[in-house]
């Protein structure tokens, strides 16, 4: 290999040979210690800016991702029943289906008739009960005028490292119209407790700006304006935020979204809920063409064009004017 190598390598004396084969592995190592501490060097004096871009990249693609993730979960009415309800349905019901819901006998909560109705097409609107607010304590105003409620949860989650904060939420109505639906029927009390959410007051028109959020809470909180006393931080490995949303409507049924601010390292930015999308409120209509109740202890009654013999109370409940669910709600 020398003399491949170093052709008169083997020539030398052996002195010369030792002093050249020591002579190249000092110049190896200065060398590669040399390369060493010349990268080293380099690394200190690039470390900051290095650490800076890394930074700056890591900040735009964290901004990249969406600031949260709004989703909408149902209500479950099978485990979360609502106090007090009414099924609308959007066409009538045929004289065998009136039969066979006035051989059900309610029991606490409706829900054997919940079960009955919604294959039909049943959907389930709630009285908003005004008891939630005692002495209408709103705080900016009197106590809510809307009737009618479909509470679902809104689910609040952001994978962003940095931080951000909610701190306003403002319900638009997109359209207001009456209810088209022409069957109703009203369920006996399930007797729940109140749940901690917020709510909008969407009564009226269009025209008529929402009111709220406000608290729904048994606490000190109950009927407060939640974003004049509280903020929702999401990102930084925050907890997902999860609420109870009851949306109120009184005589007309609304379409509706929610234009939530949030405040990041970049700035104030408004971000629509549910997307391009919009929330539905229905409204129960003052008088539907069949108009079914359960009067507690004395069985099934109705109003309008329904089949009598199916309703054993129904000359008690023909004393009751047009629109008798609906004032039933509003008291």
């Amino acid at each position: 290999m020398a003399d491949e190598r170093l052709p008169g390598f083997r020539g030398l004396a052996a002195k010369h040979r030792a002093l050249y084969v020591g002579l190249a592995v000092v110049v190896v190592l200065g060398g590669i210690l040399f390369a060493y501490y010349a990268n080293y060097a380099l690394d200190r004096t690039t470390a900051a800016d290095r650490a800076r871009t890394e930074r700056k990249a890591g900040s735009a693609a964290d901004r990249e991702q969406p600031p949260f993730v709004a989703t909408r979960t149902a209500r479950d009415i099978e485990q979360d029943p609502p106090e007090n309800f009414v099924v609308l349905l959007d066409r009538k019901l045929t004289e065998r289906e009136q039969a066979d819901l006035a051989a059900i006998k309610p029991g606490v909560g409706g829900l054997d008739v919940w079960r009955f109705l919604k294959p039909l097409g049943g959907r389930l609107v709630e009285y908003a009960s005004p008891s939630i607010f005692p002495n209408e304590g709103l705080e900016g105003g009197s106590g809510p005028t809307g009737a009618w409620s479909q509470s679902f949860h809104l689910n609040l989650n952001s994978d962003r490292g940095a931080g951000l904060t909610v701190n306003s939420m403002k319900a638009v109505k997109d359209s207001c119209r009456p209810s088209r639906a022409v069957a109703a029927v009203d369920l006996p009390l399930a007797g729940s407790e109140g749940r901690q959410g917020l709510m909008w007051d969407l009564s009226g028109d269009t025209g008529i700006r929402p009111k709220g959020p406000y608290v729904l809470d048994d606490g000190e909180d109950q009927g407060k304006l939640f974003f004049r006393h509280n903020v929702i931080e999401l990102g930084n490995g925050q907890s997902n935020m999860a609420m109870l949303i009851q949306p109120r409507v009184s005589d007309l049924t609304c379409t509706w979204h929610i234009d939530a601010s949030y405040t990041d390292t970049s700035g104030t930015h408004t971000q629509r809920i549910p997307g391009t999308g919009t929330f539905t409120t229905e409204a129960v209509p003052a008088s539907p063409l069949q108009d079914f109740g359960n009067v507690i202890g004395r069985g099934w009654g109705c109003l309008g064009d329904v089949v009598r013999e199916n309703c054993p109370t129904a000359e008690d409940l023909e004393q009751f004017p047009p629109g008798w669910l609906v004032e039933q709600a509003k008291t």
